[in-house]
Protein backbone atom coordinates (compact mmCIF):
# COMPACT_ATOMS: atom_id res chain seq x y z
CA UNK A 1 0.00 0.00 0.00
CA UNK A 2 3.10 2.55 1.07
CA UNK A 3 4.52 2.02 -2.63
CA UNK A 4 1.14 2.35 -4.22
CA UNK A 5 1.06 5.60 -2.61
CA UNK A 6 4.34 7.07 -3.26
CA UNK A 7 3.95 5.86 -7.12
CA UNK A 8 0.31 7.38 -6.85
CA UNK A 9 1.91 10.66 -5.73
CA UNK A 10 4.87 10.76 -7.89
CA UNK A 11 3.07 10.24 -11.33
CA UNK A 12 0.93 12.76 -10.34
CA UNK A 13 3.76 15.05 -9.65
CA UNK A 14 6.08 14.11 -12.75
CA UNK A 15 2.63 14.22 -14.99
CA UNK A 16 2.30 17.93 -14.38
CA UNK A 17 5.73 18.18 -16.80
CA UNK A 18 5.23 15.64 -18.95
CA UNK A 19 5.50 16.58 -22.41
CA UNK A 20 5.45 20.28 -20.92
CA UNK A 21 8.10 21.29 -23.45
CA UNK A 22 5.65 20.63 -26.17
CA UNK A 23 2.98 22.94 -24.65
CA UNK A 24 4.95 26.26 -24.74
CA UNK A 25 2.67 27.08 -27.43
CA UNK A 26 0.15 28.26 -24.93
CA UNK A 27 2.29 30.97 -23.60
CA UNK A 28 1.29 33.77 -25.62
CA UNK A 29 3.86 36.91 -26.45
CA UNK A 30 2.14 40.24 -27.67
CA UNK A 31 3.73 42.08 -30.36
CA UNK A 32 2.89 45.54 -31.25
CA UNK A 33 4.40 47.58 -34.11
CA UNK A 34 5.10 50.69 -33.79
CA UNK A 35 7.10 51.66 -36.55
CA UNK A 36 5.09 49.76 -39.86
CA UNK A 37 8.42 49.12 -41.33
CA UNK A 38 11.03 46.57 -42.60
CA UNK A 39 12.29 45.86 -38.66
CA UNK A 40 8.96 45.18 -37.64
CA UNK A 41 8.09 42.71 -41.26
CA UNK A 42 11.25 40.84 -40.03
CA UNK A 43 10.23 40.15 -36.74
CA UNK A 44 6.61 38.69 -38.51
CA UNK A 45 8.74 36.57 -40.50
CA UNK A 46 10.89 35.16 -37.75
CA UNK A 47 7.66 34.65 -35.34
CA UNK A 48 6.36 32.32 -38.92
CA UNK A 49 9.41 30.43 -39.09
CA UNK A 50 9.79 29.45 -35.52
CA UNK A 51 6.52 29.04 -35.05
CA UNK A 52 5.93 25.62 -33.45
CA UNK A 53 4.59 24.01 -30.21
CA UNK A 54 7.86 24.42 -28.75
CA UNK A 55 8.17 27.84 -29.16
CA UNK A 56 5.59 30.66 -27.54
CA UNK A 57 3.05 31.84 -29.64
CA UNK A 58 3.27 35.50 -31.02
CA UNK A 59 0.07 37.72 -30.83
CA UNK A 60 0.49 40.59 -33.12
CA UNK A 61 -2.16 43.57 -31.75
CA UNK A 62 -2.36 46.83 -33.69
CA UNK A 63 -1.00 49.97 -32.38
CA UNK A 64 -4.61 51.36 -31.48
CA UNK A 65 -4.98 48.86 -29.41
CA UNK A 66 -1.97 49.69 -27.47
CA UNK A 67 -1.40 53.16 -27.94
CA UNK A 68 1.67 53.54 -25.93
CA UNK A 69 4.81 51.53 -25.05
CA UNK A 70 3.24 51.83 -21.25
CA UNK A 71 0.50 49.92 -22.67
CA UNK A 72 2.09 47.14 -23.61
CA UNK A 73 4.12 46.57 -20.39
CA UNK A 74 0.91 46.71 -18.76
CA UNK A 75 -0.67 43.96 -20.56
CA UNK A 76 2.40 41.80 -19.36
CA UNK A 77 2.43 43.33 -15.42
CA UNK A 78 -1.28 42.14 -15.43
CA UNK A 79 -0.51 39.01 -16.60
CA UNK A 80 -2.61 38.87 -19.85
CA UNK A 81 0.39 37.33 -22.07
CA UNK A 82 3.68 36.27 -20.89
CA UNK A 83 5.94 38.43 -22.44
CA UNK A 84 5.64 41.04 -25.14
CA UNK A 85 8.17 42.85 -27.98
CA UNK A 86 7.61 46.04 -29.29
CA UNK A 87 9.27 48.05 -32.37
CA UNK A 88 9.74 51.43 -31.61
CA UNK A 89 8.23 54.15 -33.28
CA UNK A 90 10.92 55.48 -36.16
CA UNK A 91 13.39 52.37 -35.88
CA UNK A 92 13.22 51.85 -39.19
CA UNK A 93 13.92 55.42 -40.19
CA UNK A 94 16.88 55.79 -37.35
CA UNK A 95 18.71 52.31 -39.21
CA UNK A 96 17.97 53.81 -42.74
CA UNK A 97 19.79 57.22 -41.08
CA UNK A 98 22.73 55.43 -40.00
CA UNK A 99 23.11 53.44 -42.80
CA UNK A 100 23.82 56.38 -44.40
CA UNK A 101 26.34 57.78 -42.20
CA UNK A 102 24.09 60.23 -40.34
CA UNK A 103 24.42 59.86 -36.70
CA UNK A 104 25.69 56.09 -37.03
CA UNK A 105 28.58 57.18 -34.28
CA UNK A 106 25.49 57.66 -31.70
CA UNK A 107 23.11 54.64 -33.34
CA UNK A 108 22.29 52.25 -30.98
CA UNK A 109 20.44 48.97 -32.10
CA UNK A 110 18.84 48.00 -29.09
CA UNK A 111 17.01 50.91 -28.93
CA UNK A 112 14.74 49.55 -32.07
CA UNK A 113 13.22 46.48 -30.32
CA UNK A 114 12.14 45.70 -26.88
CA UNK A 115 11.02 43.05 -24.80
CA UNK A 116 9.03 42.71 -21.51
CA UNK A 117 8.46 40.09 -19.42
CA UNK A 118 7.83 39.38 -15.50
CA UNK A 119 10.56 37.31 -14.26
CA UNK A 120 8.84 36.64 -10.80
CA UNK A 121 5.82 35.44 -12.14
CA UNK A 122 7.13 31.94 -12.71
CA UNK A 123 10.94 32.22 -12.60
CA UNK A 124 12.40 29.19 -14.37
CA UNK A 125 9.68 29.91 -17.19
CA UNK A 126 10.63 33.09 -17.08
CA UNK A 127 14.11 33.06 -18.10
CA UNK A 128 13.00 30.40 -20.96
CA UNK A 129 10.32 32.77 -22.19
CA UNK A 130 13.41 35.52 -22.56
CA UNK A 131 15.84 33.13 -24.06
CA UNK A 132 12.85 32.43 -26.81
CA UNK A 133 12.50 36.48 -26.99
CA UNK A 134 16.56 36.42 -27.85
CA UNK A 135 16.21 34.10 -30.34
CA UNK A 136 13.07 35.83 -31.84
CA UNK A 137 15.59 38.99 -32.42
CA UNK A 138 17.88 37.27 -33.89
CA UNK A 139 16.63 35.10 -36.13
CA UNK A 140 14.42 38.66 -37.14
CA UNK A 141 18.16 40.15 -37.90
CA UNK A 142 19.32 37.21 -39.76
CA UNK A 143 15.91 37.43 -41.86
CA UNK A 144 16.65 41.37 -42.69
CA UNK A 145 20.00 40.65 -43.50
CA UNK A 146 18.64 38.19 -45.90
CA UNK A 147 15.52 39.94 -47.41
CA UNK A 148 17.15 43.85 -47.10
CA UNK A 149 21.23 42.96 -47.50
CA UNK A 150 21.07 44.12 -50.72
CA UNK A 151 19.12 47.62 -50.33
CA UNK A 152 21.14 47.77 -47.25
CA UNK A 153 24.28 47.86 -48.97
CA UNK A 154 23.31 49.83 -51.45
CA UNK A 155 22.44 52.67 -48.95
CA UNK A 156 25.66 52.19 -47.13
CA UNK A 157 27.58 55.26 -46.82
CA UNK A 158 31.14 53.33 -47.57
CA UNK A 159 33.18 55.75 -45.86
CA UNK A 160 31.74 55.70 -42.02
CA UNK A 161 33.39 52.66 -40.32
CA UNK A 162 30.73 52.98 -37.85
CA UNK A 163 28.13 53.00 -41.00
CA UNK A 164 29.68 49.00 -41.44
CA UNK A 165 28.90 48.18 -38.05
CA UNK A 166 25.65 49.04 -38.62
CA UNK A 167 25.29 47.01 -41.40
CA UNK A 168 26.83 43.70 -39.50
CA UNK A 169 24.43 44.61 -36.70
CA UNK A 170 21.41 46.70 -37.62
CA UNK A 171 19.06 46.02 -34.81
CA UNK A 172 18.65 44.23 -31.36
CA UNK A 173 16.16 43.89 -28.22
CA UNK A 174 16.59 45.53 -24.99
CA UNK A 175 15.04 43.84 -22.01
CA UNK A 176 12.56 45.39 -19.64
CA UNK A 177 12.18 43.11 -16.89
CA UNK A 178 9.15 44.20 -14.47
CA UNK A 179 9.97 42.33 -11.87
CA UNK A 180 13.44 40.30 -11.89
CA UNK A 181 14.17 37.74 -9.21
CA UNK A 182 17.84 37.75 -9.37
CA UNK A 183 19.04 35.96 -6.40
CA UNK A 184 20.33 32.16 -6.86
CA UNK A 185 17.74 30.88 -4.18
CA UNK A 186 14.94 32.01 -6.55
CA UNK A 187 14.24 28.11 -7.94
CA UNK A 188 13.37 27.60 -4.15
CA UNK A 189 11.00 29.76 -4.17
CA UNK A 190 8.06 28.07 -5.74
CA UNK A 191 9.28 24.85 -4.88
CA UNK A 192 10.84 23.57 -1.52
CA UNK A 193 9.53 26.44 0.21
CA UNK A 194 6.14 25.38 -0.32
CA UNK A 195 6.64 21.77 1.55
CA UNK A 196 8.34 24.02 4.48
CA UNK A 197 4.80 25.63 5.14
CA UNK A 198 3.02 22.06 5.59
CA UNK A 199 5.70 20.54 7.41
CA UNK A 200 5.98 23.08 10.26
CA UNK A 201 2.34 22.54 11.08
CA UNK A 202 2.94 18.79 10.70
CA UNK A 203 5.44 18.51 13.37
CA UNK A 204 3.37 20.82 15.59
CA UNK A 205 0.67 19.33 15.68
CA UNK A 206 2.28 15.95 16.29
CA UNK A 207 4.06 18.04 19.54
CA UNK A 208 1.21 19.47 20.34
CA UNK A 209 -1.38 16.39 20.51
CA UNK A 210 1.49 14.53 22.75
CA UNK A 211 1.10 17.43 25.07
CA UNK A 212 -2.43 17.31 25.20
CA UNK A 213 -2.75 13.14 25.56
CA UNK A 214 -0.03 12.84 27.70
CA UNK A 215 -1.27 15.38 30.44
CA UNK A 216 -4.60 14.05 29.64
CA UNK A 217 -6.25 17.89 28.50
CA UNK A 218 -9.21 16.87 26.99
CA UNK A 219 -10.80 14.45 29.84
CA UNK A 220 -9.13 17.26 32.46
CA UNK A 221 -10.24 20.64 30.70
CA UNK A 222 -13.81 21.86 29.70
CA UNK A 223 -13.86 20.85 25.93
CA UNK A 224 -14.35 24.65 24.89
CA UNK A 225 -11.62 25.70 26.89
CA UNK A 226 -9.16 23.62 24.87
CA UNK A 227 -10.74 24.10 21.72
CA UNK A 228 -10.07 27.90 22.44
CA UNK A 229 -6.84 27.26 23.90
CA UNK A 230 -5.50 25.45 20.81
CA UNK A 231 -7.13 27.79 18.05
CA UNK A 232 -4.87 30.43 19.78
CA UNK A 233 -2.06 28.48 19.86
CA UNK A 234 -1.95 27.50 16.75
CA UNK A 235 -2.47 31.16 15.41
CA UNK A 236 0.39 31.93 17.27
CA UNK A 237 2.75 29.05 16.00
CA UNK A 238 1.61 30.17 12.08
CA UNK A 239 2.19 33.93 13.33
CA UNK A 240 6.13 32.79 14.21
CA UNK A 241 6.71 30.33 11.62
CA UNK A 242 5.61 32.78 9.02
CA UNK A 243 7.64 35.44 10.07
CA UNK A 244 10.36 32.98 10.29
CA UNK A 245 9.46 31.89 6.97
CA UNK A 246 10.13 35.70 5.77
CA UNK A 247 13.36 36.20 7.18
CA UNK A 248 15.06 33.36 5.38
CA UNK A 249 13.50 34.50 1.71
CA UNK A 250 14.86 38.44 2.85
CA UNK A 251 18.35 36.86 4.24
CA UNK A 252 18.96 35.27 1.16
CA UNK A 253 17.19 37.78 -1.37
CA UNK A 254 21.14 39.19 -2.63
CA UNK A 255 20.16 42.26 -4.66
CA UNK A 256 16.56 41.54 -4.96
CA UNK A 257 15.58 45.04 -3.27
CA UNK A 258 12.01 43.85 -1.83
CA UNK A 259 10.87 46.63 0.86
CA UNK A 260 9.33 46.47 4.35
CA UNK A 261 6.16 46.87 3.40
CA UNK A 262 6.43 44.29 1.09
CA UNK A 263 7.96 42.18 4.07
CA UNK A 264 4.68 42.74 6.04
CA UNK A 265 2.39 41.41 3.09
CA UNK A 266 4.02 38.45 2.43
CA UNK A 267 4.41 37.59 6.24
CA UNK A 268 0.39 37.94 6.59
CA UNK A 269 -0.81 35.87 3.71
CA UNK A 270 2.20 33.11 4.78
CA UNK A 271 0.42 33.25 8.14
CA UNK A 272 -2.79 32.90 6.58
CA UNK A 273 -1.62 29.65 4.62
CA UNK A 274 0.18 28.46 7.47
CA UNK A 275 -2.87 28.12 9.52
CA UNK A 276 -4.79 26.85 6.53
CA UNK A 277 -2.57 23.76 7.12
CA UNK A 278 -2.93 23.47 10.60
CA UNK A 279 -6.67 23.50 10.72
CA UNK A 280 -6.11 20.65 7.61
CA UNK A 281 -4.05 18.36 9.42
CA UNK A 282 -5.72 19.20 12.61
CA UNK A 283 -8.95 18.13 11.49
CA UNK A 284 -7.53 14.70 9.63
CA UNK A 285 -5.71 13.80 12.34
CA UNK A 286 -8.67 14.04 14.92
CA UNK A 287 -10.43 11.97 12.52
CA UNK A 288 -8.58 8.54 10.84
CA UNK A 289 -6.09 6.43 12.38
CA UNK A 290 -2.77 7.71 13.71
CA UNK A 291 -1.70 5.03 10.88
CA UNK A 292 -2.76 6.92 7.78
CA UNK A 293 -1.63 10.70 8.81
CA UNK A 294 1.63 10.09 7.18
CA UNK A 295 0.11 8.79 3.66
CA UNK A 296 -2.80 11.73 4.22
CA UNK A 297 0.32 14.27 4.93
CA UNK A 298 2.28 13.52 2.00
CA UNK A 299 -0.49 13.63 -0.74
CA UNK A 300 -1.41 16.87 1.07
CA UNK A 301 2.50 18.14 0.33
CA UNK A 302 2.28 16.20 -3.07
CA UNK A 303 -0.83 18.03 -4.41
CA UNK A 304 -0.08 21.44 -3.07
CA UNK A 305 3.24 21.58 -4.59
CA UNK A 306 2.23 20.30 -8.08
CA UNK A 307 -0.09 23.35 -8.59
CA UNK A 308 2.84 25.85 -8.09
CA UNK A 309 5.98 24.10 -9.62
CA UNK A 310 4.88 24.70 -12.85
CA UNK A 311 2.00 26.63 -14.85
CA UNK A 312 -0.76 25.11 -16.13
CA UNK A 313 -0.25 26.74 -19.33
CA UNK A 314 2.11 23.53 -20.04
CA UNK A 315 0.53 20.62 -18.55
CA UNK A 316 -2.36 18.41 -18.94
CA UNK A 317 -6.25 20.18 -18.64
CA UNK A 318 -7.30 18.11 -15.50
CA UNK A 319 -3.82 19.66 -13.68
CA UNK A 320 -6.27 22.85 -13.30
CA UNK A 321 -7.81 21.55 -10.38
CA UNK A 322 -4.66 22.75 -8.59
CA UNK A 323 -7.00 26.03 -8.08
CA UNK A 324 -8.48 24.76 -5.10
CA UNK A 325 -5.32 24.02 -3.45
CA UNK A 326 -4.15 26.48 -0.84
CA UNK A 327 -0.66 26.83 -2.12
CA UNK A 328 -1.78 27.33 -5.73
CA UNK A 329 -3.73 31.17 -4.43
CA UNK A 330 -0.74 31.66 -2.04
CA UNK A 331 2.00 31.74 -5.26
CA UNK A 332 -0.29 34.23 -6.46
CA UNK A 333 -0.67 36.48 -3.82
CA UNK A 334 3.18 36.01 -3.76
CA UNK A 335 4.01 37.10 -7.36
CA UNK A 336 1.12 40.01 -6.78
CA UNK A 337 3.53 40.94 -3.44
CA UNK A 338 6.85 40.50 -4.58
CA UNK A 339 6.01 42.33 -8.63
CA UNK A 340 4.28 45.70 -6.83
CA UNK A 341 1.36 45.15 -7.53
CA UNK A 342 1.54 43.03 -10.76
CA UNK A 343 -0.72 39.63 -11.87
CA UNK A 344 -3.32 40.60 -9.10
CA UNK A 345 -5.31 37.60 -8.88
CA UNK A 346 -6.66 38.42 -5.29
CA UNK A 347 -10.27 38.51 -6.59
CA UNK A 348 -9.40 34.65 -6.99
CA UNK A 349 -6.78 33.87 -4.22
CA UNK A 350 -8.38 35.29 -1.56
CA UNK A 351 -12.02 33.71 -1.87
CA UNK A 352 -10.25 30.40 -2.04
CA UNK A 353 -7.88 30.59 0.95
CA UNK A 354 -10.86 32.17 3.32
CA UNK A 355 -13.31 29.73 1.95
CA UNK A 356 -10.34 26.99 3.55
CA UNK A 357 -10.01 28.87 6.67
CA UNK A 358 -13.79 29.28 7.35
CA UNK A 359 -14.90 25.38 6.24
CA UNK A 360 -11.57 23.85 8.03
CA UNK A 361 -12.10 25.77 11.03
CA UNK A 362 -15.49 24.92 11.46
CA UNK A 363 -14.62 21.02 10.95
CA UNK A 364 -11.41 21.22 13.23
CA UNK A 365 -13.30 22.75 15.94
CA UNK A 366 -16.37 19.93 15.22
CA UNK A 367 -13.95 17.28 15.52
CA UNK A 368 -11.77 18.29 18.72
CA UNK A 369 -15.46 18.09 20.27
CA UNK A 370 -16.26 15.05 18.74
CA UNK A 371 -12.49 13.61 20.23
CA UNK A 372 -13.19 15.71 23.76
CA UNK A 373 -16.24 14.20 24.58
CA UNK A 374 -14.77 10.73 23.44
CA UNK A 375 -12.22 11.10 25.73
CA UNK A 376 -14.54 12.41 28.55
CA UNK A 377 -16.73 9.19 28.25
CA UNK A 378 -13.78 7.20 28.65
CA UNK A 379 -12.74 9.40 31.55
CA UNK A 380 -15.95 8.63 33.36
CA UNK A 381 -16.08 4.76 32.15
CA UNK A 382 -12.40 4.21 33.80
CA UNK A 383 -13.37 6.72 37.05
CA UNK A 384 -16.82 3.93 37.31
CA UNK A 385 -14.71 0.82 37.16
CA UNK A 386 -12.30 2.31 39.71
CA UNK A 387 -15.00 3.57 42.27
CA UNK A 388 -16.40 -0.16 41.77
CA UNK A 389 -13.39 -2.07 42.59
CA UNK A 390 -12.75 0.22 45.75
CA UNK A 391 -16.16 -0.48 46.70
CA UNK A 392 -15.13 -4.22 46.00
CA UNK A 393 -12.91 -4.17 48.19
CA UNK A 394 -14.02 -1.99 50.61
CA UNK A 395 -16.98 -4.59 50.92
CA UNK A 396 -14.17 -7.53 50.84
CA UNK A 397 -12.38 -5.88 53.98
CA UNK A 398 -15.69 -5.86 56.01
CA UNK A 399 -16.85 -9.41 55.32
CA UNK A 400 -13.29 -10.59 56.47
CA UNK A 401 -13.56 -8.60 59.31
CA UNK A 402 -16.87 -9.65 60.15
CA UNK A 403 -15.35 -13.56 59.94
CA UNK A 404 -12.64 -12.45 61.64
CA UNK A 405 -15.10 -11.54 64.70
CA UNK A 406 -17.35 -14.26 64.78
CA UNK A 407 -14.06 -16.50 64.96
CA UNK A 408 -13.16 -14.24 67.49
Amino acid sequence: MLQILFLANLCYLYGALWKSDHRVHNFNILMVDYDQGVIGESIRLAATALKADTFPSISEKSSTSYETTKDVESAVCRGDFWGAVYIHEGATANLSSALAGQDSDTYDPTQAITVVWNQVRYPTVAISLFSNLQVLSATAKFIYLRTNGSAALQALNTSSTSAAQVLFNPFDATSLDIASTPQSARFLLNTASIVMYTLMQFFFILAFNGITTGFNFYATIPIRTLIVFRLLASLAYALIGALLSCAYIWAFQESWGLNGVQFVQTWAILWLVMHINFLVLDAVIATIQITFVPFFTFTWIIVNITSTVMPFDVSAGFYKIGYVWPAHSLWGVMVQIWSGGCYNRLGRALPILFAWEVSMLGVDVWRQAVKGRAATVVAEEIERQEEGQTVSRESLSNTEMDVKGKSA
